[in-house]
Formats: structure tokens, C-alpha cells, sequence
């Protein structure tokens, strides 16, 4: 069995910390989909409507209104109509925060 396929999942409440810290822990951390598996090699912390290149800069809108939720929740969105790109929100009520999940090393599947 690979490594990915044996990791614990990771506590809701592990993700409701600061945005730069969860990016820099995923570091390492498999995800596990089914039979599918990798391990995180990438991340970019989006630090919430402050941050020109988040989607929660110009507010809540119904796209970003889970950025704006607590940490703990997926936001997957297309980019350019082609690929979806996979986000983890982070923080707090109101913190618009994400880390985007840019690069998986495959582990099974």
C-alpha cells in the first residue's frame, strides 16, 4: 500500500488557521480520492481581499461565497473554461482566505 493510502484525514478545524501557514503544512500532505492518491509538492496562498489575485478582492459574490466561510471546505473552480482548479479555504468566518492546491506528485491510482 502506498504511503498516500495510508494518511489520516486532516481535523476541520486544521485548516482554520492563517492562510500561509496551512499552505506551507500542506507541503508534503497526501490527498486521497478513492483509489486515487498523491502528495502535495505546491501550494499558493491566496491572503483574502487584500490579495490583488484572489477572487475574494472585490468582495463576496455567489462565485467566492464559500471563501468567505470557514476553513475546512473545498473551492473548485474552472480556469479559463478548461482545467478546475482545487482550492482548501482556510481561516475564519470572513477571511476570504484559500491555498491552491498547484502541483500533486501521484502516488496511486
Amino acid at each position: 500500500m502506498t504511503r498516500a493510502l495510508k494518511a489520516r484525514r486532516l481535523a476541520t478545524e486544521w485548516f482554520r488557521r492563517d492562510v500561509v501557514t496551512v499552505a506551507r503544512d500542506l507541503i508534503g500532505t497526501a490527498l486521497v480520492h478513492g483509489t486515487k492518491a498523491g502528495v502535495i509538492v505546491e501550494t499558493e496562498a491566496y491572503l483574502g481581499p487584500e490579495d490583488l489575485a484572489s477572487h475574494t478582492r472585490f468582495g463576496i459574490t455567489a462565485r467566492n461565497s464559500v471563501m468567505f466561510g470557514p476553513g475546512g471546505v473545498a473551492y473548485v473552480y474552472l480556469c479559463y473554461g478548461i482545467p478546475e482548479m482545487f482550492n482548501v479555504v482556510t481561516g475564519g468566518d470572513g477571511d476570504g482566505q484559500a491555498v491552491l492546491i498547484r502541483a500533486i506528485a501521484p502516488d496511486a491510482g
